[in-house]
C-alpha cells in the first residue's frame, strides 16, 4: 500500500504544502515485511512474488519521462527483509561481499537508518547493469537489506534511508520461506507456446541439414551479404581493440542471430529499433559503456522486436550458462540468460526474456540449436521496458558476481552473425528467396529513406533481418 502523505519538502513544514514545486512525497507500507518508507511521489512500487538471495521486499522505481521507453525505468531502492539473517552475522555478509569484490573498489561505511537512527553498515558499490549500495540494519532481532541503486551514498540515498520505519512484520519467515525462490532458475522456466517450440526446432533442423550440405559442397569459406546489400567475401581478422576501449570480435567466431522462423510471424525482425550503433544508440540511453569497472559495458548491443513468447536460440555454437533469472545487481534487465563460449572469452547476455526454456539453469550447456528462453518485456514487472524485445550484448572476459552475472570486463563489437533464414533485406526491395549468403556483416549504411537517424550517423534503420 502507498499513501500520500502530503506535498512536502523534508524540513520545510506547512508553507511548503503551498508550494506548486514542492516535492510530493509519499509514504510506502511493507507491512509484511515491517519496513516502510517515505519517498518522492513519482517513484514507482514494485512487489515481489519471489525471494531473492534469502530476502523479500518491493522495489521503487524512477520511470522513463522521455519517449525512450525500451527500458522502463530506473530502480532507486530496494528494501526487504534478509529473513534468516541475524544481527551477529552482519560482520560475516559485508566481509563476505568485500572478497567477493577484491577486483573492484568498494569500500565499508556506518550509516544511519531510519526516523529512530539505527546503526548500519553499508558495502558498495556493488557492481552490475544496475550498481547499488547495499545497506545492512539490525532492527531487535531481525536484519534489513537494503540497496540503494546509486555508486556512491549521496544526499538523496540518506533521505531515503531516513525515511524508512520499522515494525513487527505481519508475514512469519516461515511463510517467506514458501516464497518462489527467485535464485533458481527453474522458478522462471516455462514450456512456451509448445506448437511454437516444435515448429521452430523443426525448422532449425532442417535448416542446419541444408547448411551442412551447402558447407561439405562449397568448401569451409563462408560467404557475406552486408546491410546495404553488398556481398563481400568473409575477411578473417583477430580480435582487436577500438574506440573507447571496446574490443571487436573475431570475425570467425560464430554467432548467430537469436529469433527463429517464426518470431514476429514471419521470420523477421527490424534493426535500428530504437538502436544501430548511431543516433539514439545504448549510449545515448546511458546504456554505452566499453569499459566501465561496475557497469556491465553494452555500447554495442541490440534490441530486436520480437513478439511476447517468441522463441530465442542460443547465440553462440557452444557455451554455459552462467545465470539464468532475476537477481538484484541486474534488475533493468528482468529475466536474462547469460552464457560464456567455449573460448573463455566472449559472454552474451540476453535480456528482458518472458521466461527461461526448461533446463536452462547455470551450469547448463548450450548449443546453436539450444532454445535458452523467450522474448518478453520484464525488467520492471510495474514498467514494461517498451514493446516485447530481446536486449543482445556481449562482453570480452567480463567479471562474475558470485551467482555468475557479468560486470566490468569490455564492451564487444560483433559484426559478423550467422543466420538460417532468408537474408536481410531492406524495406520496400523483395528478398531472394534462395539466398546465397548465410552471414550478415553488421557494417555501415548510410540512410536514405525511411531512417530515423541523422544524415551522416551510421546506423542501420530501414533494414529487416530474417532468423
Amino acid at each position: 500500500m502507498a499513501v500520500v502523505i502530503g506535498a512536502e519538502m523534508p524540513g520545510a513544514g506547512v508553507e511548503a504544502e503551498r508550494d506548486p514545486n514542492a516535492t510530493r512525497i509519499k509514504k510506502t507500507l511493507g507491512d509484511e515485511i515491517g519496513a516502510s518508507i517515505s519517498h518522492p511521489a513519482e517513484l514507482r512500487l514494485e512487489r515481489e512474488r519471489y525471494t531473492i538471495d534469502d530476502t523479500q521486499g518491493y522495489t521503487l522505481w524512477q520511470p522513463e519521462e522521455k519517449a525512450t521507453t525500451e527500458h522502463g525505468g530506473t530502480p532507486v531502492v530496494r528494501v526487504a527483509l534478509a529473513y534468516d539473517m541475524k544481527p551477529g552475522q552482519i560482520k560475516s555478509a559485508v566481509r563476505d561481499r568485500l572478497d567477493e569484490l577484491s577486483d573492484v573498489p568498494v569500500k565499508r561505511q556506518y550509516v544511519t537508518v531510519g526516523k529512530k537512527k539505527y546503526k548500519g553498515v553499508a558495502v558498495g558499490p556493488i557492481p552490475g547493469s544496475t550498481p547499488s549500495i547495499e545497506v545492512y540494519v539490525p532492527v531487535q532481532n531481525r536484519v534489513y537489506q537494503i540497496n540503494l541503486y546509486e555508486e556512491k551514498l549521496d544526499a538523496e540515498g540518506k533521505e531515503l534511508l531516513a525515511g524508512l520505519e520499522f515494525a513487527p512484520p505481519s508475514r512469519s519467515t516461515r511463510s517467506l520461506r514458501g516464497l518462489p525462490d527467485g535464485d533458481r532458475a527453474q522458478t522462471f522456466q516455462q514450456q512456451g507456446d509448445k506448437p511454437l517450440v516444435e515448429r521452430e526446432l523443426k525448422a532449425r533442423e532442417a535448416t542446419d541439414e541444408a547448411a551442412s550440405r551447402k558447407t561439405a559442397q562449397e568448401g569451409s569459406s563462408e560467404p557475406v551479404r552486408n546491410l546495404a546489400a553488398t556481398a563481400q567475401p568473409t575477411p578473417v581478422y583477430e580480435e582487436y581493440m577500438i574506440g573507447e576501449g571496446c574490443w571487436r570480435a573475431r570475425s570467425t567466431f560464430s554467432v548467430q542471430t537469436q529469433h527463429g522462423a517464426y518470431a514476429n510471424g514471419t521470420g523477421w525482425t527490424r534493426l535500428g529499433i530504437p538502436n544501430y550503433w548511431g543516433q539514439y544508440t545504448h549510449g545515448n540511453l546511458g546504456y554505452g559503456r566499453c569499459s566501465s569497472t561496475y557497469y556491465t559495458n553494452d555500447k554495442f548491443a541490440i534490441d530486436y522486436p520480437l513478439r511476447k513468447g517468441d522463441v530465442l536460440f542460443s547465440p553462440f555454437a557452444s557455451g554455459t550458462v552462467t545465470f539464468a533469472g532475476r537477481n538484484n545487481s541486474h534488475k533493468n534487465y528482468g529475466i536474462f540468460v547469460v552464457i560464456r563460449s567455449d573460448n573463455g572469452k566472449y559472454v552474451s547476455m540476453s535480456a528482458h526474456l518472458n521466461g527461461l526454456a526448461r533446463g536452462i539453469y547455470r551450469g547448463a550447456r548450450v548449443t546453436n540449436t539450444s532454445i535458452i528462453g523467450f522474448a518478453g518485456d520484464s525488467g520492471d514487472p510495474s514498467i514494461p521496458v517498451g514493446e516485447p524485445h530481446l536486449h543482445q550484448a556481449f562482453y570480452r572476459y567480463p567479471y562474475f558476481l558470485s551467482d555468475g552475472s557479468p560486470y566490468g570486463g569490455k564492451g564487444l563489437q560483433v559484426l559478423y552473425h550467422r543466420f538460417t533464414g532468408t537474408a536481410a533485406k531492406k524495406i520496400g526491395q523483395p528478398v531472394d528467396p534462395n539466398p546465397y549468403y548465410n552471414v550478415y556483416y553488421f557494417g555501415a549504411v548510410k540512410p536514405d529513406y525511411q531512417a530515423t537517424c541523422r544524415e551522416g550517423i551510421v546506423c542501420g534503420e530501414g533494414y529487416r533481418v530474417s532468423n
